[in-house]
């Protein structure tokens, strides 16, 4: 037990002894997304487009020596996505209409951050807090689609990865790729039952799961504040906040 807990203590003071780091940024980007469901694959009479999304936010860094990294980035964003349909029963069977679902979120993701030579790579969960969501029939365009059947809450899985374009130990301007995947169902959960989004389609009698993917290009300018100093006389010391 007494080897246990001097294992313990020692690796709690390399841990502690570790540079603490904090930053903050201001980020934002912009890329296209589109919706997975079987039934847009399996069926000929629709086609997926690709949809139009951007975003703007922040985050807010906390840093164990060089490499490794936790933060929180909160963004605003808006999603857009769509596909197109044929044989709309009652509908010219030639014409083919778009169909266009697109909503604004606010983003919370928690991240794990690895940086290495001016490069990173981060990956975390996603929570998105829909609103202002919309649908949009070019096949009856003077019909009014309920937004109650897309859901207020969506979590997903975000990876992303890139590198400073300019800069320095202090601030930086970075550029890079990222991917959103959302394992919820777009649709509420009241609408479970429903054949959302196919409902100019009577024969298509079951739901299928909607999950949208993103992929986007991101630019942040990043802001190092300052880290915690320890004295070196080793574990259990008093800490101070220093600015760069």
């Amino acid at each position: 037990m007494k080897k246990l807990l001097l294992l313990f203590f020692l690796g709690s003071c390399t841990i502690t002894q570790a540079q603490l780091w904090f930053d903050v940024g201001v980020k934002g980007g912009a890329g296209s997304g589109f919706p997975l469901n079987k039934t847009l694959n399996d069926d000929g009479r629709f086609s997926v487009t690709a949809g139009f999304n951007w975003f703007g936010g922040g985050k807010v860094g906390i840093n164990w020596g060089h490499y490794v990294g936790l933060t929180c980035d909160i963004d605003y964003a808006g999603y857009s996505y769509g596909f197109t349909q044929a044989g709309v029963p009652g509908l010219s069977e030639t014409e083919s209409f778009k169909y266009n679902i697109s909503y604004n979120s606010l983003n919370v993701m928690p991240m794990f951050r690895f940086t290495k030579e001016a490069s990173y790579l981060e990956i975390g969960p996603q929570f998105q807090f829909v609103r202002n969501a919309q649908i949009e029939d070019e096949a009856f365009p003077s019909s009014t689609i309920s937004s109650d059947f897309i859901s207020n809450s969506l979590t997903g899985m975000t990876f992303g990865f890139g590198a400073a374009m300019i800069g320095n130990e202090i601030i930086s301007w970075m550029m890079g790729l990222r991917f959103n995947y959302v394992f919820s169902d777009l649709t509420a959960d009241a609408w479970g039952d429903s054949n959302f989004p196919f409902n100019n389609y009577p024969d298509i009698t079951e739901h299928s799961k909607t999950t949208p993917i993103n992929v986007q290009i991101v630019m942040e300018v990043n802001y190092s504040l300052g880290y915690i100093a320890r004295n070196s006389s080793g574990c259990g010391k008093r800490a101070a906040f220093k600015t760069f």
